[in-house]
Order: structure tokens, then C-alpha cells, then sequence
């Protein structure tokens, strides 16, 4: 793998010219391993991609009975439960921001190959995914899935946690934001960079560490 020296070195070249304040004492990657399988992967890409799903109008309960024909139920987290078995108050689009988390897994498993920060997931994401509606097999999509290197997912989460830090730094310090085209919403940093942060450690998903120093 590419020294974490060298991947910084990177990711703050891109911040930069991306049109962010960088700091070049933010810790290092270090040496890092993947700790999730493929199958982990995809489970927990399509137990999320169902409570988004819903969150856009899909029947919860359809999603529910999708999630136990494809032996899924055991996967889906205990915020995931409450939230399709209407157990919570929480409001039905309340997964609609992680439709970008879920971009970046696609694009950690290779079934898309883009994952640009001045770029926002496309709009056609949902083909990418079993037909919901239609009850289809999960069986074609887990099929197309390929882990990507350790060294191009550590480069995209380094970028990742350095953009994070900088709107942390400029909201903390109530900076000016620069009115720049690339500029993506900062959830979208955010739920991107805790997808990848959770193929690094063994916390489960609602607990994964998002530090920015």
C-alpha cells in the first residue's frame, strides 16, 4: 500500500484545490486493515438501501417482508428495526441523506465506479439495486461485488476525513464559506466518509468513530 505519508500528501492537494482550509497536522492514517468481508458489505448496503427505500415512499412493511426473504432481518440495526416497523417517531425521510452513504459503498464493492467529492451521487442510483417492487433476488446484485484495494479505499477516506475536518473547522470558527460549484453538502462528507470508516473497525455502525483530530 502507497505510505499514509503519500496519501495525505493527496488528499490535501485535492482539499486544496477543491476549496478547502487544509491543516497538515491532522493524524495520519497509520497502518490500517480492512476489517469487513464483502458479504458484511453488501449486507449492511442493502438493509440501508431498504430504510431509504422508504424513507422515498416504499411501503416500510414491503420492506420489512424484503429484508426476511432474503435472510436479512439479523443484519439491519436496532435503529433500522425501529424505524421500519414503525416503532420510532422519528419522520418517514429520515434515511434520505444516506442515499449518499450508500453511494459510497457501491462504490467500495465496484458496482459504480465513481466517487468524486464535487460530484453527488447520480439520480439513476436506484438501478443499481434489486427492484424492491417487484420482490426481486438480491442474488444478481450481491454477484457484481468486488471489494476494491485496501490502497484506493484508504485514499478516498483520507480525503474524506480531511474534508471533514474542514467544515468542522469553519463551522467552529464561523469562517466565510467560499461559494464554490464543487462544494458538496456537508452530510454528504460525512455519511461517505462513515461508510468507509466502518470497513476499518470493528464498532458496529451506529457507533463507528468519526474523530477529525
Amino acid at each position: 500500500m502507497m505510505e499514509p505519508e503519500t496519501i495525505r500528501k493527496q488528499s490535501l492537494s485535492k482539499a486544496k484545490k477543491l476549496g478547502y482550509p487544509i491543516n497538515p497536522e491532522l493524524p495520519l492514517l497509520g497502518d490500517i486493515a480492512l476489517r469487513r468481508t464483502p458479504e458484511q458489505l453488501l449486507d449492511r448496503m442493502l438493509c440501508l438501501y431498504t430504510c431509504v427505500a422508504c424513507s422515498y415512499g416504499f411501503p416500510k412493511q414491503l420492506g420489512w417482508t424484503w429484508l426476511a426473504q432474503e435472510g436479512l432481518l439479523e443484519k439491519v440495526t436496532p435503529e433500522e428495526s425501529l424505524y421500519l416497523r414503525n416503532k420510532d417517531e422519528s419522520p418517514v425521510e429520515k434515511f434520505q441523506p444516506h442515499v449518499e452513504t450508500i453511494w459510497a459503498m457501491t462504490w467500495v464493492g465496484q458496482i459504480q465506479n465513481s466517487l468524486e467529492f464535487d460530484q453527488t451521487c447520480t439520480n439513476d442510483m436506484v438501478r443499481l439495486f434489486p427492484n424492491l417492487k417487484a420482490s426481486a433476488s438480491s442474488e444478481a446484485f450481491r454477484s457484481k461485488c468486488h471489494m476494491r484495494s485496501l490502497e484506493e479505499i484508504a485514499s478516498k477516506l483520507d480525503l474524506a476525513y480531511c474534508l471533514h475536518w474542514a467544515i468542522t473547522h469553519e463551522t467552529e470558527n464561523q469562517l466565510e464559506l467560499p461559494k464554490k460549484p464543487m462544494r458538496l453538502l456537508p452530510y454528504i462528507i460525512i455519511n461517505r466518509r462513515h461508510a468507509m470508516e466502518w470497513l476499518f473497525c470493528d464498532e458496529p455502525w451506529d457507533a463507528v468513530p468519526m474523530d477529525i483530530d
